[in-house]
């Protein structure tokens, strides 16, 4: 009897260990883990001869387009356009409670006066920057309120890369074998003259990468590039 019930036992852990195996190998990658790159929210603002456009992502460090995902960290990245580029400025702006001073550096490729630091993602739909001469003391600056172009209506990324994966399938799963993902994506949400739009860039292990715009809000493709 006893050995009746032992085999028995035994049979019903295989049976339990062969599912749970199964259950291992099936399925799809989850195609968030393979993100590298993904810009959530900017802001676009102008007063007077000042404009600013700032950007907040979750990217890899360091930054290499090369098919795999490193370790990621959080970058605001705040861009000012003057009329005077001769002017060193700085920034003063509060996001989740917290005061940022952006010291500006100019970026003669960009013709814009450039700052970036990592700090958590802010939750404001509008963000009021103090633009002012760095080095005249008594500058009082001008306010910049900049607004955030991410409306309540646009993907979430998860919907997004299941959107895209279903318009491209033979890209993504040319680079699928079973739970794995061999290659990175990049996200990055972009302002259109009639609403939001998605660069997704979908690169291999050789470097090279297929991008594709979509339509933010429902995932639409609307143009791809291969290199």
């Amino acid at each position: 009897m006893k050995k009746r019930i032992f085999a028995a036992l035994a049979a019903v852990c295989t049976l339990a260990a062969g599912a749970m195996l199964f259950a291992g190998c099936g399925g799809a990658p989850n195609l968030k883990d393979y993100v590298s790159e993904y810009r959530s929210n900017l802001y676009e603002g102008s007063e007077g001869e000042y404009s600013v456009f700032a950007t907040f992502s979750t990217r890899e460090y360091p930054y290499l387009a090369d098919g795999n995902v490193g370790d990621m960290t959080t970058l605001f990245e705040v861009a000012l356009t003057a009329a005077d580029n001769t002017k060193t400025y700085e920034a003063v702006f509060t996001s989740n409670g917290t005061q940022y001073t952006a010291q500006l550096n100019f970026d003669s490729v960009r013709m814009a006066h450039t700052w970036s630091q990592s700090i958590p993602e802010p939750q404001e739909t509008e963000l009021v920057f103090t633009v002012r001469d760095a080095d005249d003391a008594e500058d009082a600056g001008v306010a910049v309120t900049a607004a955030s172009k991410r409306g309540a209506d646009v993907l979430p990324l998860d919907a997004l890369l299941e959107k895209a994966s279903a318009a491209e399938p033979e890209r993504f799963n040319a680079l699928t074998d079973g739970k794995l993902f061999a290659g990175e994506l990049y996200v990055r949400l972009l302002a259109g003259d009639e609403g939001c739009l998605y660069y997704i860039g979908l690169t291999d292990r050789g470097g090279k990468t297929f991008a594709m715009l979509a339509d933010a809000q429902t995932g639409t493709i609307l143009a791809t590039h291969e290199d």
